[in-house]
């Protein structure tokens, strides 16, 4: 993935290699994009981790979370889940813990068990 990132971006771009749980970059961002990792954490380990990125981004920042969920009716899990690394929350679980860590959170995109989550920082804290 690195190196698909590397061949388009530039080559000021900052990659790393880091696990969800470690200290994230000191920033601050406007903007911070995940995609299909967050399910990876369990319930307590995703709300560190919304807590981390508020901290990190600037007064009105986003953070744009597209992810794996629980959803409420088992009908709509498509998505194979091991059951051991595989950790996905529900819908009203994530908004809620990134309301705990200061974003105004919407869902933006829900299609069965997956999601796009859009956390807003005020531009004042």
């Amino acid at each position: 993935m690195l190196a698909a990132a590397r061949s388009v971006l530039p080559n000021d771009a900052d990659l790393r290699v880091a696990r969800l749980e470690d200290p994230l970059p000191s920033g601050p961002f406007d903007l911070v994009v995940s995609a299909l990792a967050v399910h990876h954490l369990d319930g307590a380990g995703k709300a560190d981790l919304f807590r981390r990125v508020a901290h990190v981004l600037r007064r009105g920042g986003r953070f744009v979370l597209g992810d794996l969920i629980l959803p409420d009716d088992p009908s709509d899990v498509v998505t194979p889940v091991d059951g051991i690394y595989d950790k996905p929350s529900t819908l009203v679980d994530q908004l809620t813990w990134l309301r705990a860590a200061g974003f105004v959170a919407t869902t933006t995109w829900l299609e069965r068990d997956l999601a796009v989550l859009v956390g807003d920082l005020a531009r004042t804290r």
